[in-house]
């Protein structure tokens, strides 16, 4: 792999060899709390679609849909991310490196 083609997303996505524990868990961390925001994002925007009842599941299809956010906010954030997770990683690392 070129290092002058590795985006700040994939540099994120791929931890280094010598990454300790602290910082998988770091890491791990921010992708799930973006994976947080990422559905709170889609149940907002879906709650701004308006209903035209013809399709009217009722309370199984709300809970359907409210599953099928919550996996395709996890994927979306344990995959390549849209990197909130990565700013957050980068700023926490930080904080965490000027301690020790």
């Amino acid at each position: 792999m070129n290092p002058a083609n590795v985006s700040p997303q994939t540099a994120f996505k791929v931890p280094p060899a010598s990454a300790d524990k602290k910082d998988m868990k770091l890491r791990k961390a921010c992708a799930d709390f973006e994976a947080i925001m990422l559905r709170q994002l889609l149940a907002a925007m879906r709650a701004s679609v308006p209903q035209s009842g013809l399709l009217d599941g009722g309370d199984a299809a709300k809970m359907y849909q409210d599953m099928q956010d919550e996996q395709l906010a996890s994927t979306l954030a344990h995959g390549k991310g849209v990197g909130f997770g990565e700013a957050l990683y980068r700023q926490l690392s930080r904080k965490i490196s000027t301690r020790t």
